[in-house]
């Protein structure tokens, strides 16, 4: 029945998005500045559980790419790297730095490390944001010049009410991106994608596509 099983997969970042377009483009002009060696002001990705934030930022970042492959990408879950030393190190292995980084490595040094990446930008996603219990970490991608976060939560005031002053002032400014949940109709069209290539012909009926996503509720 199933022809390729990683289309399904919870991480499957399609080579085409349904019903986010608008929500792609406002993300891919907050970055384009570095196509032209600038610095792009942080990007927030915000809205409930299960509306493609993370699809959505990692498919901008795969189209950016396409168009100047030296922009470097690392992506962070928050919700496993909360602390300032695994962020750190997270990137760094992202961007193939992490050699010879140990659990006894001050969490300077990682900094420092970080900060010698600067021959080509990168961006950082981190997911689940509101989840760090150092928020430091964001004090110290701020003060590299070559990094630019893409920020991804549920809720922007809560996310900004665990922020220290000093990491609060820095991020106040940049670009929001707002998810709705999906309507049924939105759901099963991107039902009826994955299904045409992770599945067998005729496994799936339109009817029974549109039973799943009327269960999901948006999500």
């Amino acid at each position: 029945m199933i022809v390729d099983g990683r289309v399904l997969r919870e991480d499957f970042v399609p080579s085409e998005v349904v019903h986010r377009h608008d929500e792609v483009n406002l993300l891919s002009e907050s970055l384009e500045p570095l196509l032209s060696d600038g610095r792009p002001d942080p990007a927030f990705l915000f809205g409930p559980t299960g509306v493609g934030k993370t699809c959505i930022a990692r498919y901008t970042l795969a189209q950016l790419r396409e168009q100047e492959p030296a922009v470097r990408v690392a992506y962070v879950n928050c919700w496993q790297e909360y602390t300032r030393f695994r962020v750190l190190y997270r990137i760094l292995e992202g961007v193939d730095r992490a050699v010879d980084v140990h659990r006894s490595t001050p969490k300077d040094e990682l900094f420092e490390r970080l900060s010698r990446t600067d021959d080509e930008p990168i961006v950082v996603i981190l997911d689940e944001v509101d989840q760090l219990e150092e928020t430091s970490a964001l004090y110290d991608l701020h003060r590299l010049g070559h990094v630019s976060p893409v920020l991804i939560a549920n809720r922007e005031e809560e996310l900004f009410a665990s922020f220290d002053d000093r990491v609060r002032s820095r991020f106040h400014a940049g670009t929001r991106v707002r998810f709705d949940r999906y309507g049924t109709d939105e759901l099963a069209a991107i039902l009826a994608e994955r299904a045409e290539k992770a599945l067998e012909p005729g496994v799936v009926t339109e009817s029974q596509l549109r039973t799943v996503a009327d269960a999901a509720s948006g999500d």
